[in-house]
């Protein structure tokens, strides 16, 4: 997991311990109403052991084991703020854009797979609970990456993706300060389009209760090649195509108020790498 500043990832642990007050001579009807609540708790007990998740929810799946934790650089990264689109009807509020300046971070993982095309599988979408590969909905090539992979490539990347992480929550303290610990604890997806090639439907990053996609709380994605050609970021409800920019670093909230696709470029190639922080 990412070792966020702890002031930026810091969870508050409230506990209340206030005493019971208790009149000195309960009356009967005080006394059935305590049994009633005793009887309720008991239930209430029982159903949380036998699995129950909330009305009508069956016990959630379990949420993903941290990895050991991540190793970075010791290279410090200028990063600059990217200014997003605007104009009428445009809204890019929660979303952030940075620019990791040293180009030799995307040359370094773009290199790799250059090195070493076998590598790269297929892309699949989630459907109905499986992953599939359907060429007319998501067409590229991907590699993982773990968090502990200790190639340097990945590790530059990391730390200059920490970097913009500490951005996006300068300005926006509320999705670090107020919610539970977070991190970069699931794969990390190195994506290949070629010209035509994109994830060319609508989706959300976190769409039901399937773990690891039910813990994700925001996505990043950084663009490793300019892209002139069409070949952009859609989003829906933002109003708003981002132009693939090598560096170029966007950190957006998960959920389904941040439907997106990839505009194919006809003639070029467009490479990513993108992944979530989730939930400890």
């Amino acid at each position: 997991m990412i070792a966020l500043a702890s002031s930026l990832i810091a969870v508050a642990l409230l506990h209340s311990n206030t005493a019971a007050f208790r009149p000195l001579a309960a009356s009967r009807s005080s006394s059935r109403a305590e049994a009633r609540l005793a009887q309720t708790k008991k239930a209430t007990k029982s159903r949380k052991k036998a699995g129950g998740g909330g009305f009508g929810a069956s016990k959630p799946a379990p949420r993903p084991s941290a990895p050991p934790p991540l190793a970075t650089v010791s290279e410090s990264f200028r990063i600059s703020e990217h200014a997003l689109p605007s104009g009428e009807g445009v809204n890019t509020m929660f979303m952030g854009a940075y620019l990791i300046e040293d180009e030799s971070v995307c040359d370094g993982l773009v290199a790799l797979f250059e090195k070493d095309p076998g590598a790269l599988a297929p892309g699949v979408v989630g459907r109905d609970g499986r992953a599939v590969i359907d060429p007319t909905s998501k067409e590229s090539l991907e590699y993982s990456f773990q968090p502990d992979d200790a190639r340097i490539e990945w590790r530059r990347y990391v730390t200059a993706l920490q970097a913009c992480t500490m951005k996006y929550t300068a300005r926006y303290p509320y999705a670090a300060n107020h919610v539970s610990p977070w991190g970069l604890s699931c794969t990390t997806n190195y994506q290949y389009y070629p010209p035509g090639g994109g994830y060319k439907i609508y989706h959300t990053e976190r769409n039901g209760r399937m773990e690891p996609g039910a813990s994700r709380h925001l996505v990043f994605m950084t663009y490793l090649n300019d892209v002139s050609d069409e070949g952009g970021t859609q989003f829906f409800h933002q109003n708003v195509t981002i132009q693939p920019k090598k560096g170029l670093t966007l950190v957006w909230p998960s959920d389904w108020t941040f439907m997106h696709r990839g505009v194919s470029s006809p003639t070029q190639e467009k490479r990513i790498m993108t992944g979530w922080f989730n939930f400890a």
